[in-house]
């Protein structure tokens, strides 16, 4: 099935606009750069770098070359216009293309070169393993920079290794499937996105108890893998990676979505890179099947119903949590059709109110053992008390 773009443009115009904002983002790029090296305020470059997936064969890591990445925040004492501060800086980004990176693993390396966003994507071959770690750590350093420094020119990544008695992997969405986003208000989103941090964004009740369980098959190691996959920006993936482990929810590579200029960036819907993703990760995973996550809120029912007709064989259920639960809506609406649709090819859609309900199917199918149960209730419940933020 082709999924349709939801941003319908002319395609000679959405091709005109896309060369004349490429061009004039570039010219406006390298002019900042000329001036600054002119003046001798070239910046430095550094890598922020983001968590990589390892497969059976290769080793995925990526990251982005900026002179300004995010600092730490203080999340005791920030007020909203600090908080405001470090927003405006997260997407007013300096970005350094064409730096030479090496990624190094377990004696494998590699090289890339950062693209016009700064952007890099590193494939390594993957040693043998024969009991790899759950999570492990990669290399990344900037070569042959002339302005690179010793003491910033280098930095470690997490990556996900998914070990031979995993069961099942998980794609969750975030925005208002595990975090509050309020993503159907375009007020309250930009309200929490500029004016909040990882600490006053709340999570959905019970999620943290719900995905730890799922991915833990003995309540104690990580078995299961989970991927987060969003339409927000890389400019947050700082904020969601904080908000993750500030909100003890498994942690796992964010898969987010470029804002650039690029022909294959620009004027491209925000929603439909989800559906990219998804299909990578099933694809690069052969032997595991999957648990879909995501929200009536947007588009992610009928993302995940193209998914499941192009991959009726790997995955084996999708829930869709309910944004409005208290009341009849056209999300709703929306969703059942998605239902029926993933149903044609024997895939199970729910649409489901809260963890609680989520777990109790998942114990149904066998994705999770019963005796979870009562642990996501009482979290569930108890988040639903906690004061707001």
């Amino acid at each position: 099935m082709t999924v349709a773009n939801n941003e319908q443009w002319p395609t000679p115009f959405k091709e005109w606009l896309t060369r004349t904002a490429s061009a004039a983002d570039d010219i406006a790029d390298s002019g900042v750069r000329r001036l600054k090296r002119r003046f001798g305020h070239e910046d430095i470059p550094k890598i922020q770098p983001y968590t990589g997936y390892a497969t059976s064969e290769r080793i995925y890591l990526h990251g982005r070359v900026l002179t300004n990445p995010p600092i730490d925040p203080d999340y005791q004492t920030d007020h909203w216009w600090r908080n405001l501060q470090n927003a405006v800086q997260r997407f007013v980004s300096n970005e350094v293309p064409g730096v030479t990176i090496e990624g190094a693993f377990d004696g494998h390396t590699a090289t890339t070169t950062s693209d016009s966003e700064g952007y890099f994507h590193l494939t390594l071959n993957r040693p043998r393993h024969d009991k790899a770690a759950f999570w492990d750590v990669a290399k990344l350093s900037i070569k042959n920079h002339p302005r690179a420094r010793r003491e910033s020119d280098q930095t470690t990544c997490h990556v996900l290794s998914v070990p031979s008695e995993a069961k099942f992997a998980i794609i969750s969405d975030v925005d208002d499937t595990i975090l509050h986003t309020g993503a159907t208000n375009i007020v309250t989103m930009a309200k929490l996105t500029f004016f909040g941090n990882a600490r006053t964004r709340a999570p959905l009740d019970g999620v943290a108890e719900l995905y730890e369980r799922l991915q833990c098959e003995d309540n104690d190691r990580p078995t299961n893998p989970i991927f987060y996959v969003s339409s927000s920006p890389w400019n947050l993936y700082d904020l969601l990676e904080d908000f993750l482990e500030l909100n003890a929810i498994p942690r796992g590579p964010l898969l987010l979505r470029d804002l650039g200029f690029d022909e294959n960036k620009f004027l491209k819907s925000g929603h439909e890179h989800k559906l990219d993703k998804a299909r990578r990760l099933i694809r690069a995973y052969k032997h595991l099947p999957f648990l879909l996550f995501g929200d009536s809120g947007q588009e992610d029912a009928r993302l995940y119903a193209a998914a499941a007709e192009e991959f009726p064989d790997r995955i084996r259920g999708i829930f869709i949590r309910d944004v409005d639960p208290m009341i009849l809506s056209s999300h709703d609406a929306k969703v059942d059709q998605y239902v029926r649709q993933a149903a044609q090819v024997g895939v199970p859609m729910y649409l489901i109110k809260d963890s609680i309900q989520a777990a109790e199917i998942a114990a149904e199918h066998g994705w999770l053992d019963r005796d979870a149960l009562p642990s996501i209730i009482q979290a569930t419940r108890r988040d639903t008390e906690r004061p707001p933020v």
